[in-house]
């Protein structure tokens, strides 16, 4: 139970992050895989007129590769460069020879998953006609397991959370001779292949800069989710690069908070989770290799209810954008930035805000109110 809202922790050690990998780079790779298209930039206009900012964009991940989360970008590049690293091929190989490489190895993908990662994975073994084993937590409902299903992998429902199903899938990756755990949490002595990940989500932010240089304009506040801090640090490598300048603002669940609460503390600590209809971000650690870049990078942190989540996706749905729970936690974090006493300082009439809907469209429990003690459900 959560007994009071906690305010938006702003960041005041914020500086430059380092960028490892050339974007261009990943995003020509990704240009190689079947069907690859832009994801939409939408203008929420209302929104805009109701803050007093110039322009409010969202980035609509809900239909990318036909999945409907910007996974795959991270789960496509992170496997098979560690397709790669695993088999010897050269680096620059194209992804014919990555394919035949994985077949002759007979590699069988591992990973743990709340939803999302795992379908994404799932469907980039398919893509390469190889095998994907997905563990997932105790608290993922059976559309999930159904919808990773689909994609052609075997899951294994784990009786622990996250972060146990996380080791029985490293565990079991482990014992398996042809096995390859990919999974975007690093943790101490499997560093490499999250950070590929990481690398993966850099064509999203490609992408946004592009659509915004078309329209002449140049974000000055980017809003992104964060579960185990993969995307945020992408974020963050991206907007506190160059000459960009750009702002971070942060949200998780009121009931997994691990980044805002590291913040605060200042190192990175782990938290007990509970229940949220945010599933993708019921996560209580952040990977290992995120906290000091995401301690540089992210100039606001915020925590939201299940119920401000569903409210933004209630707006969403009325401009034709069809976001899931993790995807509408952006749209409620912003809203929570206007009404928070630096509000105006950050949300100028100049202003370009970038928020990512970063699901699309799943079924979910209706939550009751903000109040974990309300008893009657809000429609």
């Amino acid at each position: 139970m959560i007994p009071s809202r906690r305010p938006i922790h702003f960041n005041d050690k914020t500086g430059t992050a380092q960028v490892d990998a050339d974007p261009s780079i990943v995003h020509q790779f990704h240009q190689q895989l079947p069907n690859y298209a832009r994801t939409p930039l939408i203008s929420l206009d209302d929104v805009a007129k109701t803050l007093g900012v110039k322009h409010v964009f969202v980035k609509d991940e809900s239909n990318r590769f036909g999945l409907p989360a910007f996974k795959i970008l991270g789960a496509s590049w992170g496997s098979c460069r560690a397709i790669i690293a695993k088999t010897g091929i050269p680096t620059n190989s194209p992804l014919e020879k990555i394919k035949q490489a994985a077949q002759k190895e007979e590699i069988v993908l591992f990973t743990a998953s709340a939803g999302n990662h795992g379908r994404a994975l799932a469907a980039m073994a398919r893509m390469l006609g190889i095998r994907a084993w997905i563990y997932v937590p105790r608290t993922v409902n059976d559309e999930a397991i159904r919808l990773i299903s689909s994609e052609g992998a075997k899951v294994t429902v784990s009786g622990r959370d996250y972060d146990g199903a996380m080791r029985e899938a490293w565990e079991e990756a482990s014992r398996t001779q042809e096995g390859l755990f990919v999974q975007d949490t690093a943790f101490e002595g499997y560093e490499d292949i999250p950070k590929w990940i990481v690398e993966g989500y850099s064509t999203l932010l490609s992408e946004i800069e592009e659509q915004l240089l078309e329209k002449k304009l140049k974000a000055n506040l980017l809003v992104t989710p964060v579960g185990v801090g993969s995307l945020a640090h992408a974020v963050v490598r991206h907007c506190k690069s160059s000459d960009r300048n750009c702002a971070v603002m942060s949200v998780e669940p009121d009931t997994a908070a691990c980044l805002y609460q590291s913040l605060v503390a200042g190192k990175s600590i782990p938290v007990l989770t509970g229940k949220t209809i945010m599933e993708g971000l019921n996560c209580g650690k952040l990977s290992s290799t995120v906290f000091e870049d995401l301690q540089q990078g992210v100039d606001a942190s915020v925590t939201i209810s299940d119920f401000e989540s569903h409210q933004a996706l209630q707006y969403l749905s009325s401009k034709s954008v069809d976001s899931g729970p993790c995807g509408g936690a952006a749209l409620a974090a912003l809203w929570r930035l206007a009404d928070s006493p630096k509000g105006p300082t950050w949300l100028t009439e100049d202003a370009v805000v970038v928020i990512l809907s970063t699901e699309g469209l799943r079924d979910y429990e209706r939550p009751l109110h903000v109040s974990s003690e309300d008893t009657v459900e809000i429609t």
